[in-house]
Parts: C-alpha cells; sequence; structure tokens
C-alpha cells in the first residue's frame, strides 16, 4: 500500500482539461462488495453549489456506471503515464468488462478505501469524491447535432453518457 499526502485544491500545478484529454482517468466505484473502474477522457474539475467537484462522464452500457448509481462515492484516479504498466492498465480499463471478469486483478492493481472512498492504490494523485447529482443524458439534452452524430452513431445509439457530479472530499498524492 502506497501512502498518499493531502494535496490542497489551490496549490494544482497541471492542468486537468489537458490531462483528461491526453492520459484519461480512472473513475472507481464499488457496491455490493465488487469495485471496479473503467477509463474516462471526459469530464472535469469545477465548482457548483459552493463546492469543489469533478465532473465525471459515463456511458449507460459501463459497468462502474451500474456501481456508482448504487454508491454514494467514487474517485478519479491519475496516473504516470510514463510507466508502460499505467498505459496498459487504463488500455484494459478501457477495452474490458468489469462485469464479465475482475479486471483490476488482472491488471495486479489493489484498490484500497479512504474516507469510504475507493481507489486503485497505484495512482499517484486521486480525487476522492461523493456524489451528489447523477443527471441521463439523451438525445434530446444534447443540442449539438454534430455531436450526435459523431459521438453517437448507430454502433452507441442507445449508450448515452450519464453525468456524475462529486463532492471533492480530499485531493492526495504521492
Amino acid at each position: 500500500m502506497h501512502t498518499f499526502q493531502p494535496y490542497p485544491i489551490n496549490m494544482l500545478e497541471w492542468n486537468p482539461i489537458k490531462k483528461l484529454a491526453e492520459e484519461g482517468v480512472a473513475i472507481v466505484a464499488e457496491a455490493d462488495g465488487k469495485a471496479n473502474a473503467t477509463s474516462s477522457h471526459n469530464g472535469g474539475v469545477g465548482h457548483i453549489w459552493g463546492k469543489n467537484v469533478v465532473y465525471a462522464f459515463l456511458r449507460n452500457t459501463r459497468f462502474t456506471k451500474e456501481l456508482l448509481d448504487k454508491s454514494d462515492y467514487f474517485s478519479a484516479c491519475f496516473f504516470d503515464m510514463n510507466d508502460k504498466n499505467n498505459v496498459q492498465l487504463m488500455k484494459v480499463l478501457d477495452q474490458l468488462s468489469g462485469r464479465n471478469e475482475d479486471k483490476l486483478k488482472l491488471c495486479r492493481v489493489d484498490v484500497e478505501h479512504a474516507m469510504k472512498v475507493p481507489y486503485i492504490d497505484d495512482a499517484n494523485f486521486i480525487i476522492l469524491c461523493r456524489k451528489i447529482a447523477a443527471v441521463p443524458m439523451t438525445e434530446n439534452t444534447i443540442l449539438d447535432d454534430a455531436i450526435l452524430n459523431k459521438q453517437y452513431t448507430e454502433r452507441h445509439l442507445d449508450d448515452f453518457h450519464s453525468m456524475y457530479i462529486g463532492e471533492i472530499l480530499d485531493i492526495r498524492a504521492r
């Protein structure tokens, strides 16, 4: 188990938009005694309702989404992508379903908990969140036809995203 230290949000020195777009994040959720994670390049960090928050977008068919729907907590885990093992981990999290196999075990990573929140111990930066909103996206809520035509093609026609807003409980780095 790695040792994480608190990391004040006002000391954030990297651009979360760039990090998400170029490297992605692992969203980790747990319910019914089962933890799972998915990689994502969709989301952000912001402020709403007087709270610092993480915005996470998960496709409706993802097993992690099913777990997050049953849970009050999730984490956003960032990795050192110069490490080839982390590159492989993010590929596995994206390509395999936790519904069919334990992909975290397959990748030999451990899920730990802090403040009731599951996170991947191999991450080097984690944001612990309490879910405060879940908003399904539909064909009617996406106003730009170009987005619909590009992101929700025949393959993903019934696989829209849901947006989760998580209050940031703590940020930790190692």
